[in-house]
Formats: structure tokens, C-alpha cells, sequence
């Protein structure tokens, strides 16, 4: 009886940090209705993070189910689905764009989020290598929006900046439903021994997000999405070449 209770408790703890990424993203909805973008975009970021440490504990403790899965796919459609694309379309494209191409642009990273999110749960039950995602995660492209509007909180107000946003929403929708691998950063085994290098650039990298929070947040998450196109071309060129190396050699033997 002791056994199942404290599993209980365990299994239950997962779920609770689902609920609260819910609840994080209601928050960033009622702070987008208030026009308070920053506060808004604060809160999809605390939702990341919160997701990220549910799937960490969840792994840890051996603790998925069926129930918790599901739970954890409808919670993150809201946080990183339909919050930011709501945050997308009162902070970025009403303001100056036509109240048709605020809601394209809009609808365009909310569709290709869903379709991220479905895509996601069917590979779920397939026996893939855990270290990649195949295509830009939801909560990775939600975060270089939350830091885009951290950056420039206030409404964009100059039509080459929607443009440019534009592009951006455009850019991250194809990275989420494209077969582009992406490194699971989370997959990493931390009992593994870290050098002394690896810990000071740690250090360095928490104290500089004190220091400069808005543009080092900015610049990590358009880093995490330029990461998968930069990581295809390198292998396209990499195979490229070893194909030319390879038919010289043939010719040589010849």
C-alpha cells in the first residue's frame, strides 16, 4: 500500500506541472487582452520552462502514462499553439497590417503548430533516437516569438517590421513541419561528468542572462532555430563532398 501511494504521489506530480503550464498560459492570454505584451511574453517563456522540467521529471522517475501524455499534448496546443499566436496577432500584425493579413499570418504558425503537435504525438509511440526531433519543437518556435516581443515590447508599429515578422512566422512554420532533425537538448545525461571548460562557460552563460537577459534570450533562441537548417546544409555539403572524394578515388584506381 506504501508502494502505490508514494507511485501515486510520483505520477501525480508530472500531471501537476502540466497544469501549471496551462495556467502560465491563461496568464500570457489575460496580459495580451491588457496590452501588457512583455508581461505576456514573460509568461509563455515560464510555461517552457515549466514543460521542459515535466518532461525531465517525468523521464527521471519512469513515470509516463497514457493519461499524463495526453494531458501534456492538450496543455501544450494552448501554451505554445494558441497563446502565441494570439500574442502574434495583437502585438505584431493588428496594429499596422490589414485586419485579413493579420489574421493569414496568424493562422499560419497556429496551423503549422498544430500539425507540429499531432505529428509529435504519432512519432511518441515509435522507438526513434530520442537526442533529435524531427522538426522545430512548438515551445522552441513560441520562444523566439516570447523573446522577439521581450526584445521590442511595445506594439509594432512600422510596416517593415511586420514584414519582417512575417517572414519570421513564415520561416518558423516551415521548420515545424518540416523533416529538419533538431538536437533534444533535454536529452542530455547530466550524471556524465562535466570538464572544468564546460562548467565556466556554464557560468558565464548564467551570469551574462542576469546581466543582459532580453538579448542573450534572443539570441539563444534564434540560434536553437537556425541550429537545424545549419546542421542539414553542413550534411548535404559534408555528404557532397564525399561523394567527389569517393568518384576521384575510383578514378584514380582506374
Amino acid at each position: 500500500m506504501k508502494t502505490d501511494k508514494k507511485s501515486g504521489e510520483i505520477y501525480l506530480l508530472p500531471n501537476i506541472l502540466t497544469l501549471v503550464n496551462v495556467s502560465f498560459g491563461f496568464l500570457s492570454v489575460l496580459a495580451v487582452f491588457d496590452g501588457n505584451y512583455s508581461r505576456a511574453a514573460f509568461w509563455i517563456v515560464m510555461a517552457a520552462i515549466i514543460d521542459g522540467f515535466d518532461g525531465i521529471i517525468a523521464r527521471a522517475t519512469r513515470t509516463h502514462s497514457d493519461y499524463g501524455i495526453h494531458l501534456d499534448s492538450l496543455a501544450d496546443a494552448f501554451s505554445f499553439c494558441a497563446v502565441p499566436t494570439i500574442l502574434l496577432y495583437f502585438w505584431g500584425f493588428r496594429p499596422v497590417a490589414p485586419s485579413g493579413s493579420s489574421f493569414f499570418f496568424s493562422l499560419i504558425f497556429l496551423i503549422a503548430a498544430i500539425l507540429r503537435l499531432a505529428r509529435y504525438n504519432v512519432l511518441q509511440k515509435q522507438k526513434l533516437d530520442r537526442r533529435f526531433y524531427k522538426g522545430l519543437t512548438t515551445p522552441s518556435a513560441s520562444l523566439l516569438i516570447a523573446a522577439i516581443v521581450l526584445y521590442h515590447p511595445q506594439p509594432l508599429s512600422i510596416k517593415l517590421h511586420t514584414f519582417i515578422l512575417a517572414f519570421i512566422v513564415i520561416a518558423l512554420s516551415f521548420c515545424m513541419i518540416s523533416n529538419i532533425k533538431y538536437r533534444n537538448f533535454l536529452s542530455f545525461n547530466f550524471r556524465h561528468r562535466i570538464d572544468i571548460l564546460m562548467a565556466f562557460l556554464l557560468a558565464i552563460l548564467f551570469i551574462s542572462l542576469f546581466i543582459y537577459p532580453k538579448i542573450l534570450l534572443l539570441f539563444y533562441f534564434s540560434l536553437n532555430v537556425l541550429s537545424g537548417p545549419s546542421m542539414y546544409f553542413y550534411g548535404l555539403l559534408k555528404n557532397r563532398r564525399q561523394k567527389i572524394l569517393s568518384s576521384k578515388a575510383k578514378k584514380e584506381s582506374l
